[in-house]
């Protein structure tokens, strides 16, 4: 299917963050194009679609439909006229290709030079864009996002984003021997790393050079958002992440479908067999520019013991009562705010 374009006006917002002249000139000329995989996710895109609007650079959202059969079109379109303002497209695969084959349909049917993505079961926060074009044009990097977190059930986004602050642990942002993000983890301000979250702002040049691997389009496709931040990170390109924008995933209870959904076995399985091959393709350059001297077998061992504790074991201990104060690492800073154990119960998730 070709897909359906809703929507015909756009408006370059004056003044946005309080930018530079220079700046406010690159947003005016650079507008974004918005792309949101999904498959049968009416019941979250209901939740967190109409948020996708108040992004006031993006002028054109494309919603890419992974053979969707829940009525997930019908809904869309009516949420595009409800927004005649933005230019929205509907494009619904007829056979299934995955998330990443969906991210590179998107980039092919893009209008803009910048794109940014979502899932489809996450809030961006008003400004998300106008915070990572910013950041994108002062720092050069090859992609920006702002902090992913999780809220409680029913909350609203910008009580779980006061509430996540910068975070609630004090360890590293990024395990460099898992090649893992954390996405809890304690800092302040900006912060380089080899991967992020999948809500990054991008151009499409550079995804067109190095775009999104098809190969991880069955299970869960773990890894699949992150092998296009790998080989930029591989080929000398700075990932960014900002305090400064958030993307407020819903609870997992609000989530009925999805990768994460699969039995905890699979979910192993899934994660070591797209890690390996992940590895294969990028172990030996990732490791030499962050300084790691571990081989790629022995690696792959070690997150493979790691996704199976994770998986299996880490969640049993949640369910052990607590016998007195923890002095667990994962406890909050004392002066930062107090963080949403969601994400890591939820893990693995890269």
């Amino acid at each position: 299917m070709a897909g359906v374009s809703y929507g015909t006006c756009h408006a370059v917002p004056p003044d946005p963050m309080g930018a530079s002249p220079a700046w406010e000139n690159a947003a005016a000329s650079q507008m974004i194009t918005l792309i949101v995989p999904t498959r049968n996710r009416c019941h979250t895109l209901a939740i967190v679609g109409a948020s996708f609007y108040q992004l006031r650079l993006v002028s054109e959202i494309i919603f890419v439909l992974d053979a969707a059969t829940d009525g997930s079109s019908e809904y869309l379109a009516q949420l595009a006229a409800d927004h005649p303002c933005k230019k929205t497209l509907i494009v619904q695969n007829e056979h299934r290709i995955g998330a990443a084959g969906c991210r590179m349909r998107g980039v092919s049917t893009a209008t803009n030079e910048l794109v940014l993505f979502c899932d489809d079961d996450l809030f961006l926060e008003p400004g998300y864009d106008e915070v990572c074009l910013r950041k994108l044009h002062e720092t050069g990097a090859g992609a920006v996002s702002g902090r992913h977190l999780f809220r409680l059930p029913g909350e609203a986004p910008n009580t779980a984003i006061a509430r996540f602050g910068n975070g609630s642990r004090r360890t590293a942002p990024f395990n460099r021997l898992l090649c893992e993000v954390v996405p809890e983890a304690y800092y302040e301000g900006d912060i380089e790393i080899p991967l992020t979250n999948a809500c990054i702002l991008t151009k499409k040049s550079l995804l067109q050079r190095y775009g999104f691997d098809p190969f991880y389009r069955s299970g869960n496709g773990y890894r699949e958002e992150s092998d296009f931040q790998m080989n930029m990170f591989v080929n000398n390109y700075s990932i960014r992440v900002t305090n400064e924008a958030h993307a407020v995933h819903l609870h997992r209870s609000e989530v009925r479908t999805g990768g994460n959904r699969v039995n905890r076995i699979a979910r192993i399985y899934w994660a070591v067999y797209y890690t390996s091959y992940f590895y294969r393709k990028y172990w030996n350059r990732y490791a030499g520019r962050v300084g790691l001297r571990c081989p790629r077998t022995v690696a792959l061992l070690i997150f493979a013991v790691w996704v199976a504790y994770a998986t299996l074991l880490r969640p049993l201990r949640h369910m052990v009562p607590a016998t007195g104060p923890s002095l667990s690492p994962r406890s909050p800073p004392a002066h930062g705010r107090r963080g949403d154990s969601q994400q890591r119960k939820e893990a693995p998730r890269i």
